[in-house]
């Protein structure tokens, strides 16, 4: 991936700066910048003229997301070698989240799942929301296995 960032620049100009491969040049370098454990809740949604369009899962992602903007956007700007973006807007889109998420995302192995009492099994099935049901899953059985490593 790192070598394939490294062309992006001459890849830009190369293209006599199409905005179609601004863009996408943009959106790989936010993936990269972001990191593993953000794409899967934001993704990029548009690159208008040098403001970048990041789609969030709620209120929560926003705020938090908007406190490293700064950041992020040094990232980016470092990994294209030149000012591509002069700011990122952080938008609340759950649609467009979960929708690009399409195919790539890997289903979560559940573990410990004799472990899941009647009463949390319960409450997870009160969800009507069968993306956030997975989400509260998941959490209680990562939660149940850093118990068991701490108990080891």
């Amino acid at each position: 991936m790192e070598s394939l960032l490294k062309l992006l620049p001459m890849m830009i100009r190369l293209s006599g700066d199409n905005e179609d491969v601004r863009e996408q040049a943009v959106f790989a370098a936010w993936r990269v910048a972001a990191g593993k454990g953000i794409v899967n809740t934001c993704v990029p949604f548009r690159l208008y003229r040098k403001q970048l369009v990041i789609a969030v899962l709620d209120q929560t992602w926003k705020k938090q997301l908007e406190k490293l903007a700064g950041q992020y956007l040094f990232r980016i700007n470092s990994l294209l070698g030149a000012p591509m973006i002069t700011f990122i807007e952080f938008r609340i889109d759950r649609n467009h989240v979960l929708q690009s998420r399409g195919h790539d995302a890997k289903p979560f192995e559940f573990h410990h799942t004799e472990e899941l009492t009647e009463e949390l099994q319960s409450s997870a099935d009160e969800i009507k929301d069968p993306e956030l049901r997975a989400q509260f899953l998941r959490a209680a059985t990562k939660s149940l296995e850093r118990k068991e490593s701490r108990d080891q």
